[in-house]
């Protein structure tokens, strides 16, 4: 039995614990939130064994295979700090931490303590789920040729009322800013693995308050990130805004384009494009294959790796170069 432990059951903590009690061999064995509607909430249903209101008796008291981390970004690495340092592998939620120093930090305390660290980032499924998949393996057989240029986009146009001022995402204290860090780690982690590279050389970026006009929080975001292989990443995100929401990947090689849809977009899937033809036709791209159809979420995703001893998508050492990238977007952004 993989026994999980998730610190943290609100909105994002039980997305974890619906995805994770529905694989086959995955027991929820404690929860711990401080807020006990949350814990009575999760306890009434989930088959959850062992609640707590201290994520410190939690850690202490538990033998877990996995302590999944789902509590506002500033306590990210303090609390995955603590997880690592009391013997557990951990999943912490995206961003990693706030800031580089402490990212590293956590990395360094899961090499020091011989656990491992990984971080969420779930929009391969969640999102684009296979067609993604199959066209990072056509990107992988080199059929697009060189990859020079992706182009990610994830507009929402209502994520949080304007006159809204409970939520921590809106103090920067808390959260570390806006659309930027929210919706950045998911997209830029993305452009990275599609590309196969998560050095950057440079990034061009500018984040605005748009429609939510809060201080220190974007509501916006726009930027060019150059890549060691030279490859492009150009990227727009927003929180809000008076269009429709979009979520769109395009991807330029020198022989073929592709563009894909998030399932949630009026015009999912995966199109193929070359010179001379407007779309190249399905049969052309290929049959799907139990290949480009991976697990059915980034929780199934988690345990078969662990427990098959794989190395997952998700890796820490990825999260740290998302989140350098973002460090350098929000400081270019102030030129």
């Amino acid at each position: 039995m993989f026994k999980v432990g998730i610190v943290g059951v609100g909105y994002v903590g039980n997305i974890h614990l619906t995805k994770f009690s529905a694989i086959e061999g995955v027991e929820i064995t404690a929860i711990q939130d401080k807020d006990a509607k949350s814990v009575d909430h999760a306890k009434k249903n989930f088959d959850v064994k062992n609640t707590y209101r201290c994520h410190k008796h939690l850690l202490k008291n538990e033998v877990l295979d996995l302590v999944v981390i789902c509590v506002p970004n500033h306590l990210h690495a303090e609390l995955t700090l603590e997880a690592l340092e009391s013997g557990h592998n951990v999943l912490c939620e995206k961003p990693m931490a706030l800031n580089l120093k402490d990212a590293k930090s956590m990395i360094e305390a899961a090499d020091q303590n011989q656990k491992l660290l990984l971080v969420v980032n779930n929009f391969r499924w969640d999102y684009f789920n296979p067609s993604i998949f199959k066209l990072k393996n056509l990107i992988d057989s080199e059929w697009f040729g060189r990859i020079y240029h992706i182009k990610l986009q994830y507009l929402r146009n209502k994520t949080f009322s304007p006159d809204l001022y409970s939520r921590w995402n809106l103090d920067f204290e808390s959260s570390g800013g806006g659309a930027l860090i929210d919706l950045g780690p998911h997209i830029i982690d993305l452009g990275m693995w599609l590309a196969s590279d998560y050095s950057t050389l440079s990034v061009s970026g500018s984040v605005d308050a748009g429609l939510l006009k809060r201080e220190r929080i974007d509501d916006f975001a726009t930027g060019l990130i150059k890549l060691k292989s030279n490859c492009t990443l150009q990227i727009d995100l927003s929180w809000s805004g008076h269009s429709r929401s979009s979520w769109k990947i395009d991807v330029h090689g020198d022989k073929r384009s592709a563009s894909i849809g998030s399932v949630k977009d009026r015009n999912p899937g995966l199109k193929v494009f070359k010179w001379g033809k407007e779309e190249i036709d399905q049969e052309d791209i290929g049959a799907f294959t139990s290949s480009d159809l991976p697990e059915k979420s980034l929780q199934e995703h988690i345990v078969k790796t662990m427990m098959q001893g794989e190395e997952s998508l998700c890796t820490a050492k990825n999260a740290y170069s998302v989140l350098n990238t973002i460090t350098q977007w929000y400081e270019s952004s102030k030129d």
